[in-house]
């Protein structure tokens, strides 16, 4: 009997870093490989580990990607070592390449959509969905005995700007009516209320641009949507749209040779100078450091000013973990006169890119799945899920909500998890962070430490996996630190994580500073599997 094995390196118990682990016949094949942003200054990204794969290298066969976002790409360039094939929509492949080593560039595929990929034991193809960024797909993937559904990242929109709205029923028919498998996007599990059609934002932006005065729209890179409806605006209006930052013209270019956006020669622009007949797009909606939006509301970008009076629509959802950043930019940009409008009931800006509650009841209920596996998303949204799947009758022995590491086994007639493998996030430090003025720069240069530690393996007393990242390459502290780990009780009580992790920070400064006198940074991160 066949046995299909899932593990997922990320995108479990949290939002970001998806990747996904499918095995069959002891052949290995990536779903995704994304990354998560980390709010910790010091720290640039996250990523799965890298030390996991590395180990099963050999046994790796190709990687499946399902769209070009960043926490679905964005690890690929760190994963030449593993010299396969990715496969991935027109899009994503675009820029995929632009991110990779051109040494990896051989390894790209471009599939075709609701073509079968035939494999050695199994065969996959993708299926079109709605998302939030062009040329998204769910993935099909059929062995022997089992019909398998990966939704990828998906909404419903009757109305979309690009494409045609998702459609489970079509999926359905094409695997007989008969779905044994379904992982399904979580984001929104906990979401009661309705959506609307991107089409609506299109009236919001054809509002705001009758008003004389300077406009200024900030949005992710990918949402092309949102540059083509300002495109079909400011064509009636005359207006001319100025794109502030280089990753949105890297994708205005792909977009453009794809033939994915139209009319863009008519209004798009180099000219960046002030004036009402010009609307700004721009990028930094999750207040990131060195975006067009935080270097305006510091005065700190050369080519576009902030003045009294001048509209910014927030065209974006703040990522949860990003509130403080998000409106510590915004805050700035009030204090500079600027009039900041976001998403409500009368300024539609934003719909997300995720299916609500009540849509992914209904796409259970048409499916019907032996076996359910919510994925993407944090525990809330994971068990919320499971939930909406228990109400539409699928059995509750045959629902998982997996962590990060766990391994499950599925055949035919039944599923189960095995013991987990053990793994632990990568981290990736900030070769410039930004640091206290108080203290001498000079100082973090060189000297910082991340030490990365699963925190239920340190409240289980179990065998601690330390992962510990320091610039200064010195073997005596790495040395030094992970004896003291070991040594140390590191238990919660009442004190909560935080707290926890604010006296080991400093037990760990005072450690170093005693035996080697020199001043580190530390900054530890207890992940939670």
């Amino acid at each position: 009997m066949q046995n299909i094995k899932f593990t997922p390196l990320g995108g479990l118990g949290e939002v970001g870093k998806n990747l996904l682990l499918f095995e069959i016949n002891s052949r290995v094949y990536l779903i995704d490989a994304g990354i998560k942003f980390s709010n910790d200054p010091e720290i640039d990204i996250i990523l799965p580990d890298l030390d996991y794969l590395e180990k099963i290298k050999d046994k790796i066969f190709g990687i499946f990607i399902t769209h070009g976002h960043e926490d679905h790409v964005g690890a690929l360039s760190k994963l030449a070592f593993l010299n396969v094939p990715i496969y991935s929509p027109p899009l994503a492949k675009e820029i995929i390449r632009k991110k990779i080593y051109r040494d990896q560039a051989h390894q790209l595929k471009e599939i075709v959509v609701n073509k079968k990929f035939q494999f050695e034991d199994f065969n996959i193809s993708w299926f079109p969905v709605v998302h939030s960024i062009p040329d998204s797909c769910g993935l099909i993937i059929q062995t022997k005995n089992l019909n398998i559904i990966h939704t990828g990242d998906f909404r419903f929109d009757k109305n979309p700007v690009y494409g045609k709205n998702t459609n489970f029923r079509s999926i359905l028919e094409k695997i007989n009516n008969k779905c044994d498998v379904l992982l399904s996007d979580s984001t929104n599990a906990l979401v009661e209320s309705e959506s609307f059609s991107e089409k609506e934002i299109e009236k919001t932006f054809a509002k705001a641009f009758k008003e004389n005065r300077k406009i200024i729209v900030c949005t992710f890179a990918s949402q092309i949507s949102r540059i083509q409806m300002a495109i079909n605006v400011a064509k009636k209006l005359n207006k001319k749209i100025v794109l502030m930052g280089s990753t949105l013209r890297k994708n205005l270019k792909i977009t453009k040779n794809l033939n994915i956006i139209y009319d863009f020669e008519k209004v798009i622009t180099s000219n960046n100078k002030n004036g009402d007949d010009f609307i700004y797009f721009v990028t930094g909606s999750q207040g990131e450091d060195f975006s067009v939006l935080n270097r305006l509301s510091t005065k700190n970008y050369n080519n576009l000013e902030i003045n009294k009076n001048d509209l910014i629509l927030m065209s974006s959802s703040v990522i949860p973990g990003n509130e403080e950043k998000v409106f510590g930019v915004i805050h700035r940009l009030q204090g500079l006169g600027a009039e900041i409008r976001f998403n409500n009931f009368d300024n539609k800006l934003h719909v997300s890119g995720h299916s609500n509650k009540s849509e992914l009841s209904d796409v259970i209920k048409v499916l019907k799945p032996k076996y359910f596996i919510p994925i993407h998303g944090n525990n809330d949204m994971l068990n919320a899920h499971k939930k909406i799947a228990i109400s539409q009758d699928v059995e509750k022995n045959n629902i998982f909500v997996l962590e990060n590491g766990d391994n499950l086994i599925i055949n035919s007639t039944k599923a189960k998890k095995i013991p987990p493998e053990k793994i632990i996030d990568e981290v990736v430090l900030r070769d410039n962070p930004s640091y206290s003025n108080q203290i001498d720069s000079n100082i973090y240069e060189h000297n910082i430490i991340s030490i990365i530690i699963n925190s239920r393996e340190v409240l289980e007393k179990k065998d601690i996996n330390i992962k510990i990242f320091d610039k200064s390459n010195n073997i005596n502290v790495k040395q030094s630190i992970e004896d003291f780990i070991l040594k140390n009780n590191l238990n919660n009580n009442s004190e909560g994580w935080s707290e926890i992790t604010k006296q080991f920070n400093n037990k760990i400064y005072k450690l170093i500073l005693e035996k080697f006198n020199k001043k580190y940074v530390i900054k530890s991160i207890f992940i939670e599997k």
